[in-house]
């Protein structure tokens, strides 16, 4: 995430939008690793995992490695980010790759304002933006993860850090989390259907992330 230029902001205020993206306006993305997640690739393609077909989402899918990975014929995905700076380099990666837009978008969306589609989201994918997030926030991102998402529908989330002190919880971006923040703010209306501390990632966050996969009830 931000590395040094840490500071707290408050995400439902001006600020959070500004400061996002001033670091895509100097190009500070140090929590980009140029590549799909190997925790992603390795429950999809090596794992198996059977997603439901339909309309699919990343929040703050910067450069969209992801969101590209996930389509496919049978499920339309959506990246969607506050910077049009993010969502034009990722428009134009989509382009290189000759991805066509029948099967993936990228948008500059506010994930807590868009309208929803009718029929909703049948597949969510979230990784470093959750712990994007003010911990005062995280009740409404999930209350937002239930209304956008349809009955049914898969919420993936790669948990990360967890390897920050409970003395941290207010400094970030990236905030504290843990497998019990995620439970708080989706028990209610979603089912943990799996959980995998031994998956694939980078070299340098083994041991503080971890794969998840929530079903909306």
């Amino acid at each position: 995430m931000a590395g040094k230029n840490q500071q707290t902001v408050r995400l439902d205020s001006d600020e959070y939008q500004k400061f996002w993206l001033s670091l895509w306006d100097t190009k500070t993305t140090r929590w980009d690793k140029g590549d799909v997640s190997p925790a992603l690739r390795e429950l999809i393609s090596e794992k198996k995992w059977q997603l439901p077909s339909g309309r699919g989402i990343v929040p703050g899918c910067g450069r969209g490695y992801d969101a590209m990975f996930l389509a496919s014929p049978s499920l339309h995905m959506v990246g969607a980010d506050i910077s049009p700076i993010a969502v034009e380099t990722a428009t134009k990666l989509q382009d290189e790759k000759q991805i066509p837009s029948s099967i993936v978008e990228f948008k500059e969306m506010d994930f807590f304002g868009f309208d929803v589609p009718e029929g909703k989201y049948q597949v969510a994918y979230d990784y470093t933006f959750f712990c994007a997030l003010h911990p005062s926030m995280r009740a409404k991102w999930g209350a937002r993860y239930a209304e956008i998402m349809a009955s049914g529908g898969h919420l993936i989330a790669l948990m990360f850090p967890l390897d920050k002190q409970p003395e941290d919880r207010d400094i970030g971006p990236p905030f504290l989390l843990s497998k019990d923040e995620y439970h708080k703010v989706l028990d209610e209306n979603f089912e943990l259907i799996h959980y995998d501390p031994k998956c694939k990632t980078h070299d340098d966050r083994v041991g503080v992330e971890v794969i998840t996969v929530w079903r909306r009830k």
